[in-house]
């Protein structure tokens, strides 16, 4: 059965955010873009990315972009979307930063993303000085 295991938000600055999250909720940072634009982050279980503010004029709004489900099977998926009568997933592109290889969006037209290789949700090990 699919799980929600990622969540995406666009703020205004995702690495304020990530320390907020990180202060209070013991988040752990398992990726970091090195402009700090990006920031992924976990509870062990959720994959939490911490996204840049929208661009001027977009109708996007900062706030829950997208989350995301593991999935085993796209091909069933896809069946399942065409008997929703939704639009099918389509590929992300698959860039290094990206977790997700589809995405698709419910009747709403709320974005959700597909991963079959899911997404991190162990901060790596301390860096050694």
């Amino acid at each position: 059965m699919p799980s929600i295991r990622h969540l995406a938000i666009r703020c205004a600055s995702p690495a304020e955010q990530a320390d907020f999250y990180k202060t209070v909720f013991d988040l752990q940072e398992v990726w970091r873009d090195k402009d700090s634009r990006v920031v992924y982050l976990t509870d062990g279980v959720i994959n939490l990315a911490l996204l840049p503010p929208v661009s001027e004029g977009s109708e996007e709004k900062n706030g829950i972009n997208h989350f995301g489900f593991p999935i085993e099977n796209l091909e069933e998926i896809q069946h399942r979307l065409a008997l929703a009568e939704v639009p099918p997933a389509t590929q992300r592109p698959q860039d290094g930063r990206r977790y997700a290889e589809f995405r698709a969006a419910d009747p709403e037209g709320n974005w959700f993303d597909l991963a079959e290789k899911g997404w991190t949700t162990e901060a790596p090990p301390p860096a050694v000085e």
